[in-house]
């Protein structure tokens, strides 16, 4: 049994995807000025690398089980035409 519904997943996803592309953005805003970074800035910059990792993971998760019930007969759109908008293959740091 699920934790969660395909229906509440449909909404969570693109939140989560949103979430991603903004922690993508800041790390690759910091990209190349390590040399000029105060430790609170890398410290934070190291932060966000570990939120990243943690969302991504959490987003493959999500993703099996929206699939699950999409090959149960459930008529939801694609995974991909959820995070299309965020484009969360490109730019991985």
């Amino acid at each position: 049994m699920r934790s969660i519904s395909e229906n509440d997943l449909s909404v969570i996803i693109p939140l989560l995807a949103t979430k991603i592309r903004e922690i993508k953005q800041e790390l690759l805003n910091g990209e190349g000025r390590e040399d000029d970074m105060t430790d609170e800035e890398f410290d934070q910059q190291t932060d966000n690398r570990d939120l990243l990792a943690a969302y991504e993971r959490t987003m493959d998760n999500l993703q099996e089980e929206y699939e699950a019930g999409r090959s149960e007969g459930i008529i939801l759109p694609s995974f991909e035409e959820l995070t299309k908008p965020f484009d969360l293959k490109k730019h991985r740091p």
